[in-house]
């Protein structure tokens, strides 16, 4: 079990040792009652004595399961969200919907998730053969918006190069990043975003995610297009749509979706993965729901493992202080009976 306190550990402590304090003065009155009603009174004691506690361990945050991941609100300030964009030619399919291409839905769901954290800092890695940083980390929103807004497939690209795209290409760099933000940031939560369509096509070799020491605190790895895939714009000419032609066969040169090789990106980097789709709510990329892969999903806590368990204590909280109240009216009740009785 482990303990993410809403408010720092001290000051929870010191709420408690004040509450006990006060409950022991209260404890000395019940032991005063003689007769019958003393062991009724003390059973109120102990009841709402145990309330008070156990809403003192669901404010400290107690959960179950994977020791390293932490759960994230949307409202969190302290939070660097990477991005991690495929931006080789494969993001042109046009198989995310009807004319609707890869890019596209990748554009969209940027736009939505930074909606999502209003309150983080943003990075943007792109990668196709190689990686760069196209956006360092940073807190303006408004400016990443406008850049997310323009962002597209590379343009200058050799007829070659959905054989060159590397899934894992932006490893390094992303390592390095959530090195430095841990570094710049060290009390901060990293959470990584990886959007692409897993170099379907490529026949160079794959490289994989190795973070080292930097830790992924959730996200998710979001895959775009269809197994079937779909050709691959080139370039427009007098209004049509020329498509890029396969070396081998003189036909269109075709991208699909490689499923496996996101899955086991999503593994690498300890998030799940979830399949997009045109349309599809954001709600399940936040909360992790539907993760192929990784069923049962909480995309920053059940996804691995981790159940928070204090709405248990807040319940048993509740049940006992609704006992005290029920009980408390009870006998105001009988006490305004009483003295009517005995008022001429």
């Amino acid at each position: 079990m482990r303990f993410d306190p809403v408010m720092p550990a001290v000051v929870l402590v010191a709420i408690a040792v004040v509450l006990l304090a006060v409950r022991t003065v209260t404890l000395r009155e019940a032991l005063r009652q003689v007769g019958a009603g003393r062991h009724v009174h003390l059973l109120r004691w102990a009841g709402l004595t145990a309330a008070v506690l156990l809403m003192l361990l669901a404010a400290a945050r107690p959960s179950v399961g994977a020791a390293g991941m932490q759960a994230i609100s949307a409202g969190d300030s302290d939070v660097n969200v990477f991005f991690v964009v495929d931006r080789s030619v494969d993001s042109r399919v046009q198989d995310f919907g009807v004319n609707t291409s890869r890019m596209a839905g990748m554009r969209k769901d940027i736009a939505a998730l930074v909606d999502q954290y209003p309150r983080a800092r943003f990075a943007v890695i792109s990668f196709s053969s190689r990686a760069s940083l196209d956006w360092p980390l940073s807190d303006d929103a408004w400016s990443l918006k406008a850049m997310i807004a323009g962002l597209q497939a590379y343009t200058s690209a050799a007829p070659d190069t959905t054989y060159r795209v590397n899934a894992g290409a932006a490893s390094d760099v992303l390592r390095y990043k959530l090195q430095q933000a841990q570094f710049q940031f060290p009390h901060s939560k990293n959470l990584v975003f990886y959007l692409g369509e897993g170099a379907g096509g490529s026949r160079a070799p794959q490289g994989g995610f190795d973070l080292g020491s930097a830790k992924v605190a959730g996200g998710a790895v979001l895959g775009y297009g269809t197994p079937a895939g779909g050709p691959i714009p080139r370039e427009v000419v007098n209004g049509a749509v020329v498509y890029a032609v396969d070396a081998r066969t003189g036909g269109d040169l075709t991208s699909a979706l490689n499923e496996p090789a996101l899955t086991a990106i999503a593994g690498q980097l300890g998030i799940p993965y979830l399949h997009r789709e045109n349309g599809q709510s954001l709600t399940q990329v936040v909360t992790g729901r539907n993760a192929v892969g990784n069923p049962g999903a909480d995309a920053v806590a059940r996804a691995h493992g981790r159940v928070e368990l204090y709405w248990a204590f807040t319940l048993a909280a509740a049940a006992l202080l609704l006992i005290e109240i029920y009980l408390t009216i009870r006998q105001f009740r009988r006490h305004r009976v009483a003295r009517a009785d005995v008022e001429p």
